[in-house]
Protein backbone atom coordinates (compact mmCIF):
# COMPACT_ATOMS: atom_id res chain seq x y z
CA UNK A 1 0.00 0.00 0.00
CA UNK A 2 2.54 2.12 0.99
CA UNK A 3 4.71 1.56 -2.72
CA UNK A 4 0.55 2.49 -4.40
CA UNK A 5 0.77 5.66 -1.98
CA UNK A 6 4.45 6.80 -3.13
CA UNK A 7 4.24 5.88 -6.59
CA UNK A 8 0.67 8.23 -6.84
CA UNK A 9 2.61 10.90 -5.37
CA UNK A 10 5.59 11.05 -7.17
CA UNK A 11 3.16 10.79 -10.77
CA UNK A 12 1.76 14.07 -9.02
CA UNK A 13 4.95 15.84 -8.19
CA UNK A 14 6.67 15.19 -11.57
CA UNK A 15 4.35 17.54 -13.44
CA UNK A 16 4.12 19.97 -10.39
CA UNK A 17 7.58 20.33 -10.03
CA UNK A 18 8.32 20.97 -13.87
CA UNK A 19 4.95 23.74 -13.54
CA UNK A 20 7.13 24.85 -10.72
CA UNK A 21 10.73 25.67 -12.85
CA UNK A 22 8.96 27.29 -15.74
CA UNK A 23 7.29 30.04 -13.56
CA UNK A 24 8.75 33.41 -12.53
CA UNK A 25 10.36 34.51 -9.32
CA UNK A 26 8.00 32.95 -6.77
CA UNK A 27 7.71 35.03 -2.91
CA UNK A 28 9.55 37.40 -4.32
CA UNK A 29 6.52 38.25 -6.77
CA UNK A 30 4.39 39.58 -4.08
CA UNK A 31 4.83 42.61 -1.59
CA UNK A 32 2.48 41.50 0.83
CA UNK A 33 1.77 37.68 0.91
CA UNK A 34 0.45 36.63 3.97
CA UNK A 35 0.73 33.06 5.04
CA UNK A 36 -2.58 31.58 4.78
CA UNK A 37 -4.25 29.63 8.21
CA UNK A 38 -4.05 26.36 9.09
CA UNK A 39 -7.88 25.77 8.77
CA UNK A 40 -8.73 24.24 12.73
CA UNK A 41 -10.96 21.53 10.57
CA UNK A 42 -7.82 20.10 9.07
CA UNK A 43 -6.12 20.26 12.70
CA UNK A 44 -8.79 18.65 14.04
CA UNK A 45 -9.21 16.09 11.10
CA UNK A 46 -5.37 15.95 11.05
CA UNK A 47 -5.13 16.60 7.22
CA UNK A 48 -1.78 18.18 5.88
CA UNK A 49 -0.11 17.93 2.84
CA UNK A 50 1.19 21.13 0.07
CA UNK A 51 -0.97 23.40 -2.08
CA UNK A 52 1.14 23.98 -5.24
CA UNK A 53 0.35 27.30 -6.68
CA UNK A 54 0.52 28.76 -10.39
CA UNK A 55 -1.01 32.36 -9.90
CA UNK A 56 -0.85 34.15 -13.20
CA UNK A 57 -0.57 37.76 -12.87
CA UNK A 58 -2.40 39.95 -15.56
CA UNK A 59 -0.19 42.33 -17.96
CA UNK A 60 -1.85 45.40 -15.46
CA UNK A 61 -0.29 43.41 -12.28
CA UNK A 62 -3.71 42.03 -10.90
CA UNK A 63 -4.13 38.53 -9.53
CA UNK A 64 -5.97 36.71 -13.36
CA UNK A 65 -5.90 33.36 -12.14
CA UNK A 66 -4.93 30.60 -9.88
CA UNK A 67 -4.16 26.98 -10.49
CA UNK A 68 -3.34 24.54 -7.78
CA UNK A 69 -2.81 21.14 -7.19
CA UNK A 70 -2.94 19.38 -3.79
CA UNK A 71 -0.73 16.21 -2.69
CA UNK A 72 -2.02 15.20 0.56
CA UNK A 73 -2.43 11.86 1.89
CA UNK A 74 -6.15 12.87 3.10
CA UNK A 75 -9.10 12.66 0.96
CA UNK A 76 -10.27 15.76 2.59
CA UNK A 77 -6.65 18.04 1.88
CA UNK A 78 -8.11 19.76 -1.45
CA UNK A 79 -11.19 20.84 -0.09
CA UNK A 80 -9.35 22.06 3.46
CA UNK A 81 -5.94 23.27 2.37
CA UNK A 82 -6.94 25.12 -0.33
CA UNK A 83 -9.46 27.81 0.23
CA UNK A 84 -7.37 29.54 2.43
CA UNK A 85 -4.18 29.13 0.31
CA UNK A 86 -6.64 31.03 -2.33
CA UNK A 87 -7.09 33.79 -0.20
CA UNK A 88 -4.16 34.19 0.52
CA UNK A 89 -2.77 35.10 -2.84
CA UNK A 90 -6.22 37.01 -3.74
CA UNK A 91 -5.59 39.57 -0.94
CA UNK A 92 -1.71 39.97 -1.55
CA UNK A 93 -0.35 42.86 -4.24
CA UNK A 94 1.89 41.50 -6.79
CA UNK A 95 5.04 43.45 -7.62
CA UNK A 96 5.19 45.76 -11.11
CA UNK A 97 7.87 43.33 -12.22
CA UNK A 98 5.70 40.53 -12.39
CA UNK A 99 3.07 41.56 -14.68
CA UNK A 100 2.36 39.21 -17.35
CA UNK A 101 4.02 36.16 -15.88
CA UNK A 102 2.83 33.12 -14.11
CA UNK A 103 4.25 33.08 -10.69
CA UNK A 104 4.85 29.44 -8.74
CA UNK A 105 4.36 29.53 -4.91
CA UNK A 106 4.09 26.20 -2.70
CA UNK A 107 2.55 26.05 0.64
CA UNK A 108 3.39 23.13 2.57
CA UNK A 109 1.19 22.40 5.65
CA UNK A 110 2.88 19.93 8.06
CA UNK A 111 1.81 18.62 11.22
CA UNK A 112 4.16 17.21 13.86
CA UNK A 113 4.13 16.33 17.37
CA UNK A 114 1.44 14.91 19.69
CA UNK A 115 -2.22 16.27 19.54
CA UNK A 116 -2.97 19.07 21.75
CA UNK A 117 -6.08 20.94 22.81
CA UNK A 118 -4.37 24.51 21.50
CA UNK A 119 -1.91 23.85 18.73
CA UNK A 120 0.58 26.68 17.89
CA UNK A 121 0.66 27.09 14.19
CA UNK A 122 4.34 29.10 12.83
CA UNK A 123 5.09 29.55 9.38
CA UNK A 124 8.17 30.20 7.93
CA UNK A 125 9.25 31.17 4.19
CA UNK A 126 12.08 29.07 2.00
CA UNK A 127 12.82 31.65 -0.91
CA UNK A 128 12.44 31.39 -4.03
CA UNK A 129 9.04 29.73 -3.45
CA UNK A 130 7.99 27.63 -0.63
CA UNK A 131 6.05 29.07 2.47
CA UNK A 132 5.80 26.39 5.27
CA UNK A 133 2.42 26.44 7.56
CA UNK A 134 3.35 23.92 10.76
CA UNK A 135 1.65 22.91 13.78
CA UNK A 136 0.37 20.28 16.08
CA UNK A 137 -2.24 18.49 15.25
CA UNK A 138 -5.57 19.53 17.33
CA UNK A 139 -7.58 17.05 20.00
CA UNK A 140 -11.28 16.88 18.95
CA UNK A 141 -13.01 18.16 21.87
CA UNK A 142 -16.64 17.64 23.05
CA UNK A 143 -16.84 21.05 21.96
CA UNK A 144 -15.63 20.91 18.86
CA UNK A 145 -17.82 17.47 17.96
CA UNK A 146 -20.79 19.30 18.77
CA UNK A 147 -20.01 22.05 15.95
CA UNK A 148 -20.02 18.84 14.08
CA UNK A 149 -22.76 17.13 14.46
CA UNK A 150 -25.36 19.14 16.77
CA UNK A 151 -27.96 17.16 16.41
CA UNK A 152 -25.57 13.56 18.02
CA UNK A 153 -24.83 16.64 21.29
CA UNK A 154 -28.45 17.34 21.96
CA UNK A 155 -29.72 13.87 22.50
Amino acid sequence: MRNVLSAIVFVILIPACALAQSSTEGLACFANLATPEYPSAALEAHVDGSVWTTTHVSPQGAVEKIETQVVSAWGEGPKLLTPPVEKAIRAAKPKPECAGKAVSVVFRYQLHGEATEHPEVKSRREEPNIVWIESAPSLVTETASARKNPAKSQR
